[in-house]
């Protein structure tokens, strides 16, 4: 970095502190969007100095939020991507918008043209700037709410890092899926049971790398750990009542589509998610977009028994 930038960002630090201490939020927001518009690297640079002060200012200073949608399997999401998506156009003026958490991370990074060599961002560099990343994707984004998916486990460091956080989450919903019916699916595409195993539970301890990434400039890895592991780090009640989570049983949309849909939609509406509750527009929805359930495979009795051994025993939630 030149001479003259450093002194420039200097500058910009000053002056946000400045009016970050005299609680003047609205300039404070200004000298970052002014960095953002003059200069991505530059911006990137102060951004990455100043995330742990932003985390002081709750919603004060930045007020769009992220509403996570979350699954262990990414595909368990795509139906409630659609009816969000549905619903929302058409009872609520709000702005937002809906995508993979790692596909918008990595579009926001490219926009930055930075000198870096590492393209590939994994877990071990998720822990120290997991906040980073999500300050980028709300100040590059001009919406009011920013509905991602991710299928990574939470997770808490002993140095204050998590996967989200507080004062940039408005809620979240953790869709969870009967691992048997996971099981069926992973072993018709992996072609083994063996192959299906590893998917749930992780054995070679690989990190996600969702399939629409493939060509994308950078990379952007899930931890989701296995299956239990994911489960319990998302139903833990300290972290459903820290970042307003709703659970759904994804197996549930079979036999009880509209109320859960319902369910959705009385969940945003309670922490002030500004829409009308339309009955006749869920019921619309319901009519024209099917979901398929069922599976032709029947799982063995030593499948069974294996997966009755691996599976923990308060997996499921009524």
């Amino acid at each position: 970095m030149s001479f003259l930038k450093k002194i420039k960002l200097n500058y910009n630090y000053k002056l946000f502190n400045d009016f970050a201490n005299s609680k003047d939020f609205k300039s404070a927001y200004q000298v970052i969007l002014d960095l953002s518009n003059k200069d991505k690297t530059d911006f990137f640079v102060f951004l990455k100095n100043i995330q742990y002060q932003l985390s002081n200012f709750s919603g004060d200073l930045i007020k769009n939020k992220f509403i996570w949608i979350i699954s262990y399997d990414s595909s368990d999401t795509l139906y409630l991507n659609k009816f969000i998506n549905y619903y929302l156009s058409r009872n609520s003026k709000i702005s937002f918008y809906i995508d993979s958490f790692a596909s918008t991370l990595s579009k926001k990074l490219s926009e930055l043209n930075l000198n870096d060599k590492v393209k590939e961002i994994k877990f071990n560099d998720f822990q120290l700037n997991s906040n980073l990343y999500q300050y980028l994707i709300l100040l590059l984004f001009k919406k009011d709410f920013l509905f991602l998916n991710t299928s990574a486990a939470f997770f808490e460091t002993n140095k204050s890092n998590y996967f989200i956080y507080p004062n940039t989450t408005f809620c979240y919903f953790y869709v969870y899926r009967n691992p048997e019916a996971l099981f069926l699916k992973y072993k018709n595409l992996y072609g083994s049971a063996e192959g299906a195993y590893d998917e749930l539970f992780n054995f070679s301890k690989k990190e996600t790398l969702t399939v629409n990434q493939e060509n994308l400039r950078y990379q952007i890895y899930e931890n989701r750990t296995d299956i239990n592991t994911h489960f319990k780090s998302w139903t833990d009640p300290n972290v459903i009542s820290t970042y307003r989570g709703k659970i759904l049983n994804y197996d549930r949309l079979s036999t009880d589509k509209e109320d859960i849909l319902l369910e959705v939609l009385y969940h945003l509406k309670q922490f002030g998610l500004d829409m009308e509750i339309n009955i006749k527009d869920i019921k619309n929805f319901l009519e024209r977009n099917s979901l398929t359930l069922s599976s032709n495979n029947q799982i063995s009795k030593n499948e069974k028994k294996f997966l009755d051994r691996n599976i923990n025993t308060n997996f499921h939630i009524s």
